[in-house]
């Protein structure tokens, strides 16, 4: 046959041919997948020959007239050439537009060798457009079952999703929905589709329609966190993401949403919250939201030109009442004075307790004159005799007052005004208001000074580190270290932290205090290695506070990534109150700051007198614990403690951690510990907290 023979005699330039129209029609077919375009009109070539060249009966002819004859050869090579091509990402259009080429190609290209036409040359004619349309055909139809199958594996894939899913049209009508979504919604699946958000009744509906119109604006995935009351009346709270789907112009055709439920990590966010800004015994703001809430205080009356006033109040006599009725009744007096200084106020101000029996006050939008008078009620209201467990309690109060702008320009500045003002109402017997006047200045309170000082020590680098060796007890090696803080006071000489701890928390440079420690042992874990080259342990005692303090928490975060940390081997030391304090709030620091191959090695400090959940132990994937100096000053004297120390480092043991007994000073208490298979001793019998030089040198020598 004619056609055959042109076919066969230019096979060579038909591949070219095609391959060249098959990449215009689909330039991502460039490069690597040529040869597969050229493999598939090559086996669409060799079947068009056979199937001209075979005899061809009247019953096939009417067959492929009406499109119902079919040959295992054909479809296996159209097959092929669908299924490739929505591999490949290919339309079905692009896909028969390649076919089309085939077909328009080699018919002009063999009509302008033949001038004239006779009827067998028709019928060829008529048989190659069927054999391209019966490819046409086979190929069409797997394109389309492949594409099917997809679509029923992604539906099924979002159907069986335990979070949430919908897709919706760019003005915001559902296209699709899983179950989930649906009873978020609760409506049926097929009751929801073709619905807005609005009309759907969810309660975050007009944050979910203006996130699908920023979506198809932009074309750009984004990410909302939504809020959500369902059905039943619980709250939830969603993180949501939002993908474009882009169709081949370019233009956002839908947008795909899913919603995962984070209701369980915000209530730990808002526990955590609420734990770091506001006292634990009176629920009201602690000093780090005062000092938030001053800040804006001033800078609002900054901006608006107003005035406003900041109290500072200092119980007298409370200590002889706690002394005289215990603590217990101590802490019910605080949250007596709290609600009363609250219900002095109003609602607009602030009020937060800053520690023990020290309070403040804003006052929003007052003078001087209306201070003083507000603060006269305040304290007439503290006068009033309190009910505590069947007694009567007298307390007064020493107030200190300041205001903006007359008397400071600065959040600083105030609370120095106002401390130094209840300092002199203190002096002068208390149970009075003072104003702040400017020669006060000259008057410090012991808390203000050491505040001052310790600003100066951090920036004239006063602070320095000592370590203690801590020793294993099985080979008498230094095996590990502590670090403790110290103040070379130009003044008062060596300081050790209990002297300036406490206001050391509440001072703004706790946060540099903090990274200075950290800083120091890191580099001396990384500095002492031992001779196979792994980093020296340090242990540092930090601030609870880090836990509490989103900008500390992010500080931790960004640390168990730098690969000096990560390589150091850092063991952070916290004391059973506070590891219990902050299981109760739901706060986890290993789930919470560990990440990925990392791990943030936790002690338990001054373990075995304070009350502590051994479950906790395993929660918090603690290392190791220190056991109180109690215990081990009596050990080898009280057979009591020494059954105590026994079950503790068995308990211990069991669970996979370690044990180490501070405070050792005496040979006795050594050799106790050592039958009661402790791991590790620190104390004077081995060294007192030296220097970092000397310890090096006591390191090196015991090496």
């Amino acid at each position: 046959m004619k056609i055959v023979r042109y076919i066969q005699a230019n096979m060579e330039k038909q591949l070219n041919d095609w391959e060249e129209a098959a990449c215009r029609i689909a330039p991502e077919l460039e490069g690597k997948d040529s040869r597969t375009v050229r493999d598939h009109a090559e086996a669409m070539l060799e079947f068009i020959i056979k199937d001209l060249s075979a005899p061809e009966s009247r019953e096939e002819a009417v067959g492929k007239g009406l499109g119902t004859s079919r040959t295992t050869h054909a479809s296996a090579a159209a097959q092929r050439h669908g299924r490739e091509r929505q591999q490949q990402g290919l339309s079905l259009r692009q896909a028969l537009q390649e076919l089309i080429a085939l077909r328009r190609r080699i018919t002009r290209f063999w009509c302008e060798e033949h001038e004239t036409f006779c009827a067998d040359d028709l019928k060829e004619l008529i048989r190659f457009n069927e054999a391209v349309d019966q490819q046409m055909a086979d190929s069409v139809a797997t394109y389309s079952v492949r594409k099917e199958q997809q679509a029923r594996l992604i539906e099924a894939m979002l159907r069986v999703s335990p979070d949430p899913t919908a897709i919706f049209d760019p003005e915001g009508r559902l296209l699709f929905l899983n179950s989930p979504m649906a009873d978020l919604a609760d409506t049926p699946v097929w009751d929801a589709m073709g619905r807005t958000p609005l009309k759907l009744g969810l309660g975050f509906a007009a944050e979910l329609h203006d996130a699908i119109a920023e979506t198809v604006s932009t074309g750009e995935p984004l990410r909302r966190e939504l809020h959500h009351h369902s059905p039943a009346g619980r709250e939830v709270y969603y993180d949501c993401q939002f993908v474009p789907v882009i169709d081949k112009g370019d233009q956002v055709e839908a947008v795909a949403t899913t919603y995962q439920d984070i209701t369980q990590r915000k209530h730990t966010e808002n526990q955590a919250w609420q734990n770091a800004n506001f006292d634990s015994l009176t629920g009201i703001p602690n000093r780090r939201l005062f000092l938030d809430r001053l800040e804006q205080t001033l800078q609002e009356a900054a901006r608006t030109g107003s005035s406003f006033a900041l109290l500072f109040i200092d119980l007298d006599r409370f200590k002889q009442a706690n002394d005289q009725l215990g603590h217990e009744a101590g802490d019910q007096l605080l949250q007596q004075v709290s609600e009363r200084i609250g219900a002095s106020v109003r609602s607009m101000d602030t009020v937060a307790r800053l520690g023990g029996d020290e309070f403040t006050v804003i006052l929003k939008n007052t003078g001087g004159k209306d201070a003083k008078r507000a603060a006269r009620k305040l304290l007439a209201a503290l006068e009033t005799p309190f009910d505590i467990n069947s007694h009567r309690i007298h307390l007064s109060g020493s107030l200190g007052l300041t205001v903006f702008p007359d008397d400071g320009s600065d959040i600083h500045q105030l609370m120095n005004n106002a401390d130094q003002a209840m300092y002199v109402a203190k002096e002068r017997g208390g149970q009075q208001v003072q104003l702040y006047q400017t020669w006060m200045a000259q008057s410090e309170s012991e808390h203000m000074r050491l505040n001052r000082q310790l600003e100066k020590a951090v920036t004239e680098n006063q602070l320095e580190i000592y370590y203690q060796p801590i020793v294993d007890i099985r080979t008498g090696a230094i095996s590990r270290a502590e670090a403790l803080l110290r103040w070379n006071h130009p003044d008062e000489g060596l300081l050790t932290p209990s002297t300036f701890l406490a206001v050391a928390e509440q001072s703004p440079v706790a946060e540099s205090i903090n990274a200075f420690v950290l800083q120091q042992a890191v580099n001396c874990s990384l500095r002492w290695r031992s001779p196979e080259g792994e980093a020296f342990p340090v242990n540092i005692n930090e601030s609870p506070a880090s836990f509490f303090n989103q900008n500390l928490m992010d500080q931790w975060r960004a640390r168990l990534t730098d690969s000096d940390f990560s390589e150091s081997q850092i063991t952070m030391e916290l004391t059973p109150t506070f590891l219990t304090s902050i299981r109760r709030s739901g706060f986890n620091p290993v789930k919470s700051l560990g990440l990925a191959g990392l791990r943030l090695h936790l002690a338990v400090d001054e373990f075995g007198i304070e009350p502590f959940s051994l479950l906790a132990l395993q929660e918090f994937q603690v290392d190791s614990i220190k056991l109180d100096r109690e215990l081990i000053r009596d050990a080898g004297q009280d057979d009591k403690i020494d059954r105590i120390l026994r079950a503790i480092i068995g308990m211990a043991r069991t669970m996979g951690i370690k044990v180490v007994a501070e405070g050792v000073e005496t040979d006795e208490q050594l050799q106790v510990l050592s039958r009661v298979g402790c791991d590790y001793a620190q104390g004077y019998l081995f060294s007192r907290p030296l220097r970092q030089d000397d310890f090096e040198a006591l390191l090196y020598r015991d090496r």
